[in-house]
C-alpha cells in the first residue's frame, strides 16, 4: 500500500495580495492539522521603489527613508496576517524575481508543499504569470488557492 503524503514544511510565498492571504488561511489551517512548520517567503522587487510604488509609498524624500519606508511597509504587512498561535512560522525575505527566487527557495528549503494565491497584486488573469510558472516547475505539489 502506498505511503500517504507528510506535509511537514510548508513554503508560503507572500506578496500580501488578497489571493497570498487567502493562501495564508489555508497554509496555517494545515500546519495546525498535520503540526508542520511554514516557512514565509517575501520576494521585493530589486528596486526600493517598484516595491514603494506597488505598495503606494509616498512618505520619503531620501534613498535612505525609502529604503526605510520599504522595510517598515512590510513589517506591517507581517503583523497584519494574524497568524494563529500555535503554528511555528518563519520568515525570509529576498529580492529578484518572484517565480526564480521561489523555485530557489523550493530547492534550498526542501518543503513538503508550497501553498500560493494564484494572482498577485496585479490581479490580471485567473492565474498569474508567476504562480504558472511555479506550478510548471516545482519539483513539490503546489496548493493554489483564490481569496473567497
Amino acid at each position: 500500500m502506498p505511503r500517504a503524503a507528510s506535509f511537514q514544511r510548508i513554503l508560503l510565498p507572500m506578496d500580501f495580495s488578497p489571493h497570498a492571504r487567502a493562501a495564508t488561511v489555508v497554509a496555517c489551517n494545515l500546519a495546525k492539522k498535520l503540526d508542520a512548520t511554514i516557512r514565509l517567503l517575501t520576494v521585493l522587487d530589486v528596486s526600493d521603489l517598484r516595491v514603494a510604488m506597488k505598495a503606494r509609498l509616498h512618505r520619503f524624500a531620501t534613498g535612505a527613508e525609502l529604503r526605510r519606508a520599504v522595510e517598515e511597509w512590510v513589517e506591517e504587512q507581517y503583523a497584519s496576517l494574524s497568524l494563529p498561535s500555535g503554528v511555528r512560522v518563519t520568515r525570509t525575505i529576498t529580492r529578484g524575481f518572484a517565480e526564480q527566487q521561489i523555485l530557489a527557495a523550493i530547492a534550498k528549503y526542501r518543503p513538503d508543499l508550497v501553498v500560493m494565491g494564484s494572482s498577485g497584486l496585479a490581479r490580471r488573469l485567473p492565474i498569474g504569470s508567476k504562480t504558472a510558472e511555479v506550478l510548471r516547475r516545482s519539483s513539490v505539489p503546489v496548493l493554489v488557492c483564490r481569496k473567497a
